[in-house]
């Protein structure tokens, strides 16, 4: 296939630039349906401005994937000490949501949305536990998102 000589387009960000070190580390699921709401809930509902990111299918489920896909937990977990290293991370956030795809194909047997969610939460504060032992000193935030009766997201934090 040929290419078409077409002119370079540019766009240029409204946003400032935000400088060169971040103080949070993010890690949720890839799920187009929550990135408009996950970033909105980020910079308004939290406050922060700047966050390195660590997005794939499930979010931190690969923290616990040692089982199933222990390729899938020595990279994430390599990424995320290579993203605390180079940055000045105090903290990090995680963020899983209802209905994610990547729990459906895990699960086994019939599911629910509450036994999902139930299963979600429970590794969600596994993986706080392995983050609180990989990286001692640095406040790890849980969050559960689903969309609630005003077609919404809502953003529950997880104890």
């Amino acid at each position: 296939m040929q290419m078409e000589n077409r002119p370079e387009m540019t766009f240029e960000s409204t946003l400032p630039w935000p400088g060169e070190k971040t103080e949070t580390l993010v890690i949720h699921c890839s799920d187009h349906r929550f990135q408009a709401q996950v970033d909105e809930f980020l910079r308004t509902g939290l406050g922060r401005e700047s966050f390195d990111r660590l997005v794939v299918p499930g979010g931190p489920q690969f923290l616990l994937a040692a089982t199933y896909f222990p390729k899938f937990e020595w990279a994430g977990r390599r990424w995320a000490r290579f993203l605390i290293k180079h940055q000045t991370i105090l903290e990090i956030i995680c963020i899983a949501h209802e209905d994610c795809g990547w729990y459906r194909e895990l699960t086994v047997g019939p599911w629910t949305i509450p036994l999902l969610k139930e299963r979600q939460i429970t590794d969600l504060r596994k993986g706080r536990e392995v983050l609180r032992e990989m990286f001692s000193g640095i406040a790890v935030l849980l969050y559960y998102a689903r969309p609630n009766q005003h077609g919404h997201v809502e953003f529950l934090e997880i104890s």
